[in-house]
């Protein structure tokens, strides 16, 4: 018998092993015969094919139909049916895609995933036959729920390891096949919200509730209710706006990929928040050099996080000198102003964090004050109250805490996260910790504070590795999907080898190709095009050996008024608000912001908490590098005389900012009453290392005098203070009373 493939996802036909199609091709009824007997295994009698097919017949009819049937089939496909007078069996196996896809079901579902199910005899019918239809409709009833099945468990796959854009597109099949379902409503939601793209989350809402509510007259489940709130809420995952400037190409992608080749660490941390969740507290430490994507995986995990029902809140370590202790837990208890969970704290122990976050007492304006600040217990009275603020909001609902950079933590930093993670053990709380590789110092804080963490049975690491050859060419796959694949893949290679398979290196690479014409885009979402330089087999990169270079080049091109607000911003250290920008370059404030967008919009800067940073480390360090000393030292100067002036002076930080830029910009006196104004200032946070800090700064630009006596009576009063809490400390303090949540 000659191989016979039939295919029935779509319109049914019969073709030969060789691709040619049956000709005359079978009837329909014929075929719809053919279909039943390969899809119902084992032999069928006659009487119930007949009344399968020409069941509105009488008997004698149907029987004589039935004859005619097989006898043409018979004479289409050779001896492909075997029958006597009362049955009929298939003589061999015949090749279907549908049981192609039932095998796949067993043996690989992603490739399952693959087969059009929802077209299982699209646009074929047969007349005076309802018991076939029935048939139709019962077969493709089931496939179709094998099908979904299949998406259901891939997608949550694929949402579980961080792939988004995989996730949204089996969640779009599996919606279009059941456009009711709550649960794949949901998941397409949230993989367009964890790919950051706000707006499309919410209309993805908007269209399954009219549907809903035209359908069934009902609204969308509570717990899709839920999801849309912490949509709404959550401003960060805004998707990115178009790069059009003047030096930038008005069509250029968005640079946007998934989170490639780090699969396995995402599931680490999967892992750990399920864990966490249940009351057993984990720590995760991940590790990379510096644009490995540490700061990536935290930002896509906390919005999983939020996704699923967490509260998420996050650190960051700044790199500067001096600084001030507590400024990344001040920056995670400022996320939590408004949840409903601080209510629960002990008002002794709010008032406790108000000494830290003076926001507080607005929401609380009944809070009693704090004990008084010479008492030696102050520090573990205010270590206690962080405590159990977190403990009040895990109660709520489950906590991620991210700790970012914590090579930049500061030593009073380090003991009071040493402290929550050991206090909050057995809580409802993931801390996620990451540190950069080859900034950390031997003897740092954070350093100790790592060899502790790592002591402890709770803690998983994780390493973040340069990416393969492969995994380059995923990402510039998912960036141009409708690229050539011979483009990519020797694009890939170049890039991989010149970016060592650092993702942030690869990005910026291909930023720059884009800006100089090497590779261009015809309209927006089209192919990559190569420009004739990249058109040969041994094309090479526009760059140096170092990604500085390459930054740099960036920088070079931009035009001059926005490159003197990018050195600006990059001198600063700690990021610019646009008052500041505006006094520096004798520019209005509003057209400060437009530059300062315009940077943003090139990817070379941030905008955080209203002030404009470098979007990476390494772009702050091509620009410092570009300047002479004399120039540096400049804009320190006015950086110094700028935030004295456009700032008020209870600003938090200020005059630590001042002293610093004053120091290096050759100002001694300012730097001096700077000093001693950030000294006092620490001391009423209780840092006392770091009002020594500034306290040696100011004796440094001190003169020989009164100001030299102050500098050493404070000094020698802030030193005395330190020794009597030290001292204070090493005693066991009795519990505070107050509602205890653990």
């Amino acid at each position: 018998m000659a191989g016979i493939a039939l295919t029935l996802l779509g319109p049914p036909s019969v073709a030969f092993a060789d691709g040619c199609l049956v000709m005359p091709a079978p009837g329909a009824k014929e075929l719809g015969l053919l279909a039943y007997l390969v899809l119902e295994e084992g032999s069928h009698s006659r009487e119930e094919m007949a009344s399968l097919l020409w069941g509105e017949s009488s008997e004698v009819e149907a029987r004589a139909s039935l004859r005619q049937a097989v006898k043409h089939l018979r004479n289409r496909v050779g001896g492909l049916l075997d029958s006597d007078r009362a049955r009929l069996v298939l003589a061999g196996p015949v090749d279907c895609d549908v049981h192609r896809f039932r095998e796949a079901l067993r043996q690989d579902p992603p490739r399952a995933a693959t087969f059009d199910i929802p077209r299982f005899f699209a646009g074929f019918s047969v007349r005076h036959a309802p018991r076939f239809e029935e048939w139709i409709a019962e077969t493709r009833r089931a496939l179709l729920g094998q099908y979904e099945q299949v998406l259901r468990e891939l997608a949550r796959r694929a949402l579980a390891h961080g792939r988004w854009r995989e996730a949204m597109d089996l969640g779009d099949r599996w919606l279009a096949c059941d456009p009711l379902s709550d649960e794949a409503a949901r998941l397409t939601i949230e993989a367009r919200y964890l790919s950051g793209d706000r707006g499309a989350a919410l209309a993805r809402f908007r269209q399954y509730s009219a549907i809903l509510l035209q359908e069934t007259g009902c609204e969308p489940s509570r717990s899709l209710l839920g999801l849309l709130k912490r949509v709404e809420a959550d401003v960060s995952a805004a998707p990115a706006r178009p790069v059009i400037t003047d030096e930038w190409p008005t069509r250029a992608p968005t640079f946007e990929t998934g989170l490639v080749g780090r699969e396995t660490e995402w599931g680490t941390l999967a892992r750990a928040w399920k864990a966490a969740r249940s009351g057993s507290g984990k720590v995760v430490l991940v590790e990379g050099e510096a644009g490995m994507g540490k700061s990536r995986l935290a930002d896509e995990f906390l919005r999983w996080v939020g996704a699923e029902g967490g509260m998420g809140l996050r650190g960051r370590g700044m790199d500067t000198r001096g600084g001030f202790p507590y400024a990344s837990v001040v920056e995670i208890l400022r996320h939590t102003l408004s949840a409903p969970g601080l209510a629960g704290a002990a008002p002794e122990y709010l008032a406790e964090v108000a000494r830290l976050l003076p926001e507080l007492r607005q929401r609380f304006p009944a809070l009693p004050e704090p004990a008084s600040s010479s008492d030696s217990t102050e520090v573990p009275r205010l270590f206690e109250g962080i405590a159990q603020v977190l403990l009040s909001l895990a109660a709520e609902s489950p906590l991620s805490v991210v700790l970012e950079d914590l090579q930049w933590f500061d030593a009073d930093s380090c003991n009071l996260v040493r402290y929550l993670i050991r206090r909050m053990d057995g809580a409802p709380v993931l801390w996620t910790v990451t540190v950069t590789r080859g900034e950390l110092e031997r003897e740092a804080p954070s350093a100790r504070l790592l060899r502790v963490l790592r002591a402890r049975g709770n803690v998983q690491q994780v390493s973040l590795a340069p990416l393969t050859d492969t995994e380059v060419e995923q990402m510039i796959a998912e960036m141009s999907p409708v690229t050539s694949p011979d483009i990519i893949h020797r694009l890939a290679d170049k890039v991989h080898a010149a970016a060592s398979g650092n993702p942030f290196y690869v990005i910026e690479l291909l930023k720059t190709m884009f800006s100089q014409g090497l590779l261009t885009m015809e309209q927006p979402g089209g192919p990559w095009l190569p420009g004739a330089q990249l058109e040969g087999e041994s094309f090479e990169l526009p760059m140096s050996q170092s990604i500085q270079d390459v930054i740099a080049e960036r920088i070079g091109r931009l035009p001059e008024r926005l490159r003197d607000v990018l050195v600006t911003i990059a001198v600063s250290g700690t990021g610019c608000q646009t008052r500041v920008l505006s006094h520096v370059h004798g520019i209005s404030r509003l057209f400060a912001a437009s530059l300062g967008d315009a940077l943003v919009e090139r990817r070379l800067v941030i905008e955080e908490d209203g002030a404009y940073r470098c979007a990476h480390r390494l772009i702050e360090q091509a620009v410092r590098e570009g300047l002479t000393e004399s120039r540096r030292r400049e804009l320190h100067w006015i950086l110094a005389e700028a935030l004295e002036r456009a700032t008020a002076p209870q600003e938090p930080g200020r005059a630590g900012e001042i002293a610093r830029h004053a120091d290096l910009g050759g100002e001694p006196a300012l730097a001096y009453r700077q000093a001693l104004l950030a000294s006092e200032e620490a001391l009423q946070r209780h840092s006392y290392s770091e009002a020594l800090s500034w306290l040696d700064l100011a004796a440094s630009r001190a003169q020989a005098g009164p100001e030299t006596d102050l500098v050493n009576r404070l000094t020698a009063d802030v030193v005395e203070r330190a020794e009597s809490l030290d001292a204070a400390s090493a005693t066991p303090q009795p519990a505070l009373p107050g509602n205890l949540v653990s």
